[in-house]
This record gives structure tokens, sequence and C-alpha cells, in this order.
């Protein structure tokens, strides 16, 4: 009995992270107004703005003196979903609603970067961004409420680097980057259905829910490297690489049992679902970008980028518990790398106004036979515009709009799956799109 018992706190667990609303997986790419203006084209490749130090550190070379960049994003997701199927373990109807709509929340993102000058070859930068994050929830009773009720993710990235002139159209850079990251997920326990699998007398499976929640955080440390070329008085190029992030994510666990006595008896039984600690290993992954800026006029430039993240590291999530009578729980993901493109264009038509535009197609890591609600990620299309004027000589504005658009996917789970077999079955599609606005100050 214990084992099945065990089962019922797998806790779905990537849901701290996923980013759906933002970028692919549970990435955020809104670094600075600079870059997302663009759809990321030409991201690595520029060192005009403090902004593009959270996607090379190399841009440190372009400052004068010092600068510092204030961002605020605020991000708007629209979702829907409808399941045709969603069922107890056992086969009987899950109950409440099929067609969830609005899950994803709305997310507002700050962002910070400061360059300095130290010498005439050697700058230092620190960005300090949200590299990945998460805002879902679905109400109480929902049909799919076993998997997933309410999950988010805070995480600060902390990158201070240096950067050098080793001659004049070549710059090397290299820096740290220290991650703090917090995360919250929870879902219904259905404690009918496992007493009723263990003979409790009295168990209905999908009538008799319990809830579990888990909060838990970790600090831990990686590196960023780069570099800047410029082959060409018109070409500049380069290249970006963030290491991956190791964290292991430790807190509380805590179960609400069902009021019909069921998960009181399985817990004097079992000694399990009491509230205890868990831990989770979660790695961030590896980011790699290249990209490029050609100047076809003073007034015009073209760019493009290439980013590749390491998702296919990330194979499933497995929560350990403090408790001894609780064993592990795990969800299979199987995440695949994935890769974005862009390309946009920078046009400058007096020294204080610059107009910026951009579309980016950004893959998606996840795939159709482990995609769940907690992640109803997708591939997705940017399309994004922006505008910079200085205010003054040493103050000046950016706004920028992006629509993200995401294609309908399909969630198709089932109970039989490892893992799985207390969550049920649950099958159908989702749909989401978003609209992000941009708001910086730069000083200098």
């Amino acid at each position: 009995m214990r084992g099945v018992a065990g089962l019922a706190v797998a806790m779905a667990g990537v849901s701290f992270w996923a980013g759906q609303a933002q970028a692919a997986g549970f990435a955020l790419r809104e670094y600075g107004f600079d870059a997302t203006a663009t759809a990321f084209a030409g991201a690595s490749a520029q060192a005009d703005a403090p902004g593009f130090l959270a996607t090379n550190p190399a841009a440190s070379s372009g400052v004068a003196d010092w600068d510092a960049q204030f961002t605020f994003n605020a991000i708007y997701p629209t979702s829907e979903a409808l399941f045709t199927t969603a069922t107890t373990s056992v086969g009987t109807p899950a109950g409440g609603s099929a067609a969830p709509e609005d899950f994803i929340r709305d997310a507002y993102e700050p962002g910070l970067a400061l360059r300095l000058r130290l010498d005439e070859r050697l700058t230092a930068g620190l960005a300090v961004s949200v590299p990945w994050g998460l805002g879902t929830k679905y109400n109480p009773g929902w049909a799919g409420r076993y998997y997933a009720l309410e999950s988010k993710l805070v995480t600060v990235n902390v990158a201070p680097s240096i950067a050098y002139q080793v001659s004049d159209d070549f710059v090397v850079s290299v820096g740290a980057q220290v991650q703090y990251a917090k995360g919250t997920l929870s879902n219904a326990v259905d404690f009918g259905t496992i007493g009723f699998a263990n003979g409790v007398g009295g168990s209905l499976p999908g009538q008799q829910d319990g809830f579990v929640e888990v909060e838990a955080s970790d600090w831990a440390a990686g590196f960023v490297a780069g570099v800047l070329w410029r082959p060409t008085e018109q070409l500049s190029l380069g290249a970006f690489y963030r290491s991956a992030i190791e964290h292991e994510l430790e807190g509380s666990v805590d179960f609400v049992l069902d009021t019909a006595g069921i998960g009181a008896t399985l817990s004097a039984v079992t000694g399990a679902f009491l509230d205890t600690r868990g831990r989770a290993d979660l790695t961030t992954p590896a980011v790699a970008q290249v990209g490029a800026r050609y100047d076809l006029t003073p007034e015009w430039a073209v760019l493009a980028e290439a980013g590749f993240t390491q998702w296919s590291d990330f194979r499933e999530l497995r929560v350990r518990f403090a408790n001894p009578n609780q064993p592990d729980s795990f969800q299979t993901y199987d995440f695949k790398d994935a890769w974005l493109g862009a390309v946009g264009v920078r046009y400058q038509p007096e020294p204080d106004w610059i107009f910026r535009a951009g579309v980016a197609f950004d893959e998606s890591p996840t795939r159709d036979g482990t995609r769940d609600p907690r992640i109803p990620d997708s591939d997705r299309t940017w399309l994004a515009f922006g505008v910079h004027h200085d205010l003054s000589d040493g103050v000046a504005l950016q706004v920028g709009y992006a629509r993200l658009m995401f294609p309908d996917e399909p969630i198709a789970l089932s109970a039989a799956t490892p893992g799985n077999e207390v969550r049920g079955n649950l099958v159908g599609r989702t749909d989401a799109d978003a609209d992000m606005i941009s708001f910086q100050l730069t000083f200098r």
C-alpha cells in the first residue's frame, strides 16, 4: 500500500519554471529593450547600449565612461484549453471544468544593466535579469487538478563581467552568474482513487480530494563568456555563452487531507502524506548565441541572430522527501534541444531617434507525449518593434511592444505512464498568445 500512496504526490515537478508566455520552455528572453525591440536579432553582436550585456558581456566595451539602463517589461498573456478526456486512474470522470481559461498569469519583469570604463582597453559590466520564470494557476476544481493547480517561479540572475579590447576590432569577455531561484507548485491529490485501490471503505474516486504544495529555493552559480569582432567598418559579429546552473531546490512540503478521512486512514497505515521537507534537482540549461549587424548606410542596419538552448539535459524532475515513508515522486519531460532564429532592422534618422523592429521563431523543447498543463508550451513567433528617444544629453527613454503568437498544441497524458499512476487521464489541446510592453530609461 505504501508504494501506491507515495505515487499520489508525484509533483509534476517542472511546474516551477515554465515560461510559456514569454519564451520557449521556461526561459524568459526579455533582458532589455534594445534586444527585445528587434525580437533578439543582432542581440549578441551589438555594444551601443548596456542592455546588451545580458546577451553578450563583451557589450561593456561600447561604453564611453559609464552608463546604466533600468528596464520594466509587462507581459499580458491570454490562454485557453479544451480537454475531451479527464478521468481518474480507475476510469471514472474527474469532474470539474474541462475548458480552463487565463491560466497563464500576467508577468512583470524588472531589469538592470551597468557599464563602466576602467581604462583604454578594460571595461566592466553588471547585468541583473530574470532569465527563467513561470506563473500559471488553475481553478481548484478543474478537470486536470491532479496534474496542476498553481505553479510559479521567480529567478534573479546577477552577472558581473569584464571585457578586454584585444585589438581595435576584437573584444573578449568573461564573467560570473549568481542565480537565486524560488518556486511554488501545487496540485490536488485523489485520495478517493488511492483509497479505492487499497480497499479503504467509503472511497469515491474523484470525489475526495486533498491538496499538496511544495515551496523551495536555492542559490547557485555559473559563468558567462562572449566575444565581439568587427572585421569591416560595416559588419559586426558576436558570440555568447551562458553556462548551465545546477540548483538543488529545498523547502517545505505541505499536505491538506480530504474531509472524508480517506487520506487520514492512508497516512496512519503508511506514514505518508505528512508535512515534511523536499528536495529536487533543477538545471537551468546552457545557452549559446551568435549574431550579426551589418550597416547598410549610416541610418540603416540589418540584424540577425541564431540561438541554441541545451534543453535535452532535462529528462525528468524527481522530488525526494525527508519523510522516509514518502517515496520519491517524478515526472518525465524528455525535453529536446531548441533553436531561435531572428532577423531585424535598426533605423536612426536623427542622432536622438532610433527605431527598431524584428521577427523571431522560437522553438519549444516540449514533446507531444510529455507536454502537460503545467507546461502547455509550443513553438512561438515574435513580432516586435520599439522607439528610442534622447530626452537630454544624459537621459534617453525607450518604449517597445511585442506580440507573441503560439499555435495550439495537444496534451495527451495517461495514468499508465510511470509517475502518473494516480493522476488520471487527461487529453485535449491548449492555445495561448501574449502582448508585451517594455519601458526603459538609459542614463549616461
